[in-house]
């Protein structure tokens, strides 16, 4: 036996904390080198290398900066040395700290989480300096028009001007190469970032021109982004800073081909803030607004299908309302249906629906839909209804009125109650005839007396316990069978638990929906869940198509559509879909009516 002393001990356990320190994961902080602008980000990378759990850095508060943090990627990589493979993993954070004005800027100690240890950086102090962009770097918003009305088209412009860089060896950099300087992805582009997404994806550069500015030549990039101003004043286009390096020194280097290269051997970072300036939104004028407006902003027509056209007291008349741009340019997604409740000629004859009528989108038109009831007799037709919008031209309120359609209203049909007859063959409204005894061939008589033998119950009677005993065998065989060929039905198709929980995992998002965008999920995930469908991936035109494959009515995709409308105009404009429990309500009668179409059993699986 070898002897175990203390000494023996105290080495065993350092060497198995070594061994554990060696296993757990390890944090690498790089902190940037060199000097620090206003509104250019300070980028500290942070690598986690073999941690179990990586979690990414905490950063406290900082007074006078900006933080966000990204996860740059993960990587993996298996080494081999004498025949042995070591593995290992890393995962790297960026902590962006963009600063918002020059002078000292205290960055404190950052958390980072590895394997239940915490690790902290060391603070550092930044001597952050003004990013005069001067002439070098400039950017407007402006207006095209410059002054428009709420709800009309607008075209926002953003320009950016930048000097070109001139070497006396080299010469001058060109377009491209200048607008490739420009950090695109670390600017914010407010309102304009759907559009330098795009230029983004297809690798090309803004629309550029030269210009002369203080006599200097500027290259000017513009990027358009059309806009419906929902309120007066200035537009808001949302947070632009646009950064970019800018070389104050060039270099020539050899390419791998031994080609020769340009490269920027010196730069400095340069950022500028932008404000809409040169474009103001006028209020909707109050004088001379008809009881009829919508909030529709242009020119428009109506036209006005009812049918049927032939219907009795009580009966519905389906109405078709085409409201058509005639100038173009309307923002026909958010067009809201004619107020049609406060059209006294309608609502004198007609019972009219007073909850929010869906509409859809189709070229230059849009089409609501709504039923109405005749209230009497001998109406003659439908009146022409009016859809008022204001004319940014004319300056003023125009109302169009559709044409009268013509209906025949005859009295709703009244049961004769005088016709109707007892169970027994007799006229409710008269007595029964007097009952007399006949005799019947065979010698009964029809009044014979009766008698017990007449009256005997010869049926055997059983008791409660005796029929559970009787039935519950069979019960508990019937419902072995159905579990089981469930169960095989969900083996055979992984999609089967999703479709057959669909209406209950609707009704649950729809009650946990906090707000339109939720709602309008909830039904197309509904769609999705009831075809197999992946999540997310079923737009509003997707689900159309697989309505009108399965067979749906055209009535019933409008209701869907417009639904799903008005839950994109509660997120993009402000609750202008209606309100949330309005919609939610709307969101379960079409999910009703989706299940009722059947997606799957009648073709509309894909």
């Amino acid at each position: 036996m070898i002897p175990v002393n203390r000494a023996t001990i105290a080495c065993l356990l350092l060497a198995f904390a070594a061994l554990r320190a060696a296993t757990a994961g390890d944090v690498r902080v790089r902190m940037p080198d060199g000097p620090a602008y206003e509104g250019s980000p300070i980028v500290v990378v942070v690598e986690v290398v073999d941690a179990a759990s990586p979690a990414p850095p905490v950063v406290p508060e900082i007074p006078g900066a900006s933080v966000r943090i990204s996860e740059r990627g993960r990587q993996s990589r298996t080494e081999i040395r004498n025949g042995r493979a070591t593995s290992s993993a890393s995962v790297t954070y960026a902590v962006e700290i963009t600063p918002e004005s020059p002078g000292p800027l205290a960055v404190p100690p950052m958390e980072i989480t590895v394997d239940g240890r915490t690790v902290r950086t060391e603070a550092r102090t930044f001597d952050v300096q003004r990013s005069d962009a001067g002439d070098l770097l400039s950017a407007e918003v402006f207006g095209k028009p410059s002054e428009v009305t709420i709800g009309e088209p607008l075209e926002l412009v953003l320009r950016i001007a930048i000097r070109p860089f001139r070497d006396r060896v080299y010469g001058q950099l060109s377009e491209a190469d200048m607008w490739m300087l420009v950090d695109v992805a670390n600017s914010d582009w407010g309102v304009f970032a759907s559009e330098v997404a795009m230029l983004r994806q297809r690798n090309e550069a803004p629309r550029a021109q030269q210009e002369t500015r203080n006599g200097e030549r500027v290259f000017v990039y513009e990027v358009s982004k059309r806009a419906y101003p929902p309120k007066a004043g200035v537009p808001e286009i949302g947070d632009v800073r646009i950064r970019m390096t800018y070389p104050t020194a060039l270099r020539e280097v050899q390419g791998l081909f031994l080609e020769r290269q340009l490269t920027i051997s010196q730069s400095r970072p340069l950022s500028v803030t932008v404000k809409a300036a040169g474009v103001n939104v006028l209020p909707l004028p109050e004088a001379g607004r008809p009881p009829s407006f919508s909030g529709a902003v242009g020119r428009f027509g109506i036209a006005v299908t009812a049918k049927p056209t032939e219907v009795a007291v009580g009966d519905p008349i389906t109405l078709t309302l085409t409201i058509t741009d005639l100038q173009g340019g309307a923002n026909l997604e958010t067009l809201q249906p004619p107020a049609v409740a406060a059209q006294a000629e309608l609502t004198r004859d007609f019972r009219v629906p007073t909850e929010a009528i869906s509409g859809v989108v189709s070229g230059n038109a849009k089409r609501f839909t709504l039923t109405v009831r005749p209230l009497r007799a001998g109406i003659a037709a439908v009146p022409a209804i009016e859809f008022s919008a204001y004319d940014p031209q004319a300056k003023d309120y125009v109302t169009s009125r559709s044409q009268p359609v013509p209906v025949t209203v005859s009295p709703a049909t009244q049961m004769d109650l005088s016709r109707i007859v007892s169970a027994g063959g007799a006229s409710a409204t008269q007595p029964p005839p007097g009952r007399e005894a006949t005799e019947v061939a065979g010698g009964l008589v029809a009044d014979m007396p009766l008698s017990e033998a007449m009256l005997a119950d010869d049926r055997v009677s059983a008791g409660f316990g005796a029929l559970l005993a009787l039935a519950l065998p069979p019960a508990i065989a019937v419902a072995a069978i159905g579990w089981r060929t469930r169960r095989r039905r969900h083996e055979r198709d992984a999609g089967l638990s999703r479709r057959s929980g669909a209406r209950r995992t609707a009704e649950r998002r729809l009650a946990d929906a906090a707000d339109a965008a939720a709602i309008g999920a909830a039904v197309t995930g509904f769609a999705e869940d009831s075809l197999g469908a992946p999540q997310g991936t079923l737009t509003r035109g997707d689900l159309d198509a697989r309505l009108r494959v399965a067979g749906a009515d055209e009535s019933l995709r409008m209701r869907v559509q417009g639904l799903l409308q008005q839950c994109e105009r509660g997120r993009y404009a402000g609750g202008a879909g209606g309100g949330t429990d309005e919609l939610r309500a709307l969101a379960r009668a079409a999910i009703e009516a989706i299940a009722a179409a059947d997606l799957r059993g009648k073709g509309g699986a894909q």
